[in-house]
């Protein structure tokens, strides 16, 4: 919890998840406006995705763990405890199928919009993150009762960021539609698991490794197998006229104090726990 206003108590995941859609909406309709999109359908369409994602996410965690919320009904809002990763992906699933034919979007671009959007919120949401992994005594490790931890949402939060700087890096390379997005899912997958490693009581590959391996293989099968349409001479014409950069080194690596940032939030938060 990081602070109360009244009855009301405040806790970290939630205001980092408000914190980390935020972003991302804001980054969403940038790219919106940059393709000629209508930003209100757009910022429509990211608000309803939130409520269904949600809900559905928060919905499916509570069928799994039915039993405890059965003995502590009043926990069943408190999303603070837990939320579904498969369950965020039915409700997202189910509004963008809802939208594409009510606007008649492309898909691909669609995906492409939301490909560095969606890794950096994700990255931000992992550093209101409680989960801790197996008993560690490295030097990064969250210290709970004179015990250290692996910091599972560090760990989250790192491959959800590297995966943004390089979607955003690449942006300008782009090939054909869809491209970015198909990036963002695997970079995003492989951090499940690899975060899944560090995760105390898995026998073999849990739930969250499980869909990011399914992920994975997605996009590889996608890219082997199908026979990807290529974009025409004006496609992310806004970002090849930008060009590779010509900054200086050190101002090409500036993404770097994001990544502090993050993890000083995270470490912050987890020393006031």
């Amino acid at each position: 919890m990081l602070f109360t206003l009244g009855p009301f108590h405040i806790y970290a995941y939630g205001a980092m998840l408000s914190l980390g859609y935020g972003a991302a909406v804001v980054l969403a309709l940038r790219e919106t406006r940059r393709r000629g999109w209508s930003t209100d359908s757009m910022l429509d369409y990211l608000i309803c995705v939130f409520i269904a994602g949600l809900v559905t996410a928060r919905a499916l965690f509570v069928l799994r763990e039915l039993p405890y919320f059965i003995a502590f009904p009043e926990e069943l809002l408190c999303i603070n405890n837990g939320l579904s990763t498969l369950g965020a992906v039915i409700g997202f699933g189910a509004v963008t199928i809802w939208v594409l034919r009510r606007h008649d979007w492309d898909y691909l671009e669609l995906a492409d919009i939301l490909a560095a959007p969606l890794a950096l919120g994700v990255a931000i949401t992992s550093t209101g993150s409680s989960r801790v992994g197996k008993a560690t005594a490295l030097v990064w490790a969250v210290v709970s009762d004179g015990q250290g931890f692996h910091p599972l949402g560090a760990y989250q939060a790192i491959g959800s960021y590297l995966t943004f700087v390089i979607i955003w890096k690449l942006r300008w390379k782009v090939k054909f539609p869809g491209q970015l997005g198909l990036l963002a899912a695997f970079g995003l997958g492989l951090t499940q698991v690899l975060v899944g490693f560090f995760t105390e009581g898995a026998i073999f590959f849990n739930t969250s490794q499980i869909s990011g391996l399914l992920a994975m293989a997605t996009v590889i099968y996608i890219v082997r197998e199908t026979d990807i349409p290529q974009g025409g001479e004006g496609y992310m014409e806004h970002y090849r006229a930008l060009g590779p950069s010509r900054a200086p080194w050190h101002r090409r690596i500036g993404w770097i104090w994001g990544l502090v940032i993050l993890l000083s939030i995270y470490y912050l938060r987890a020393l006031k726990s």
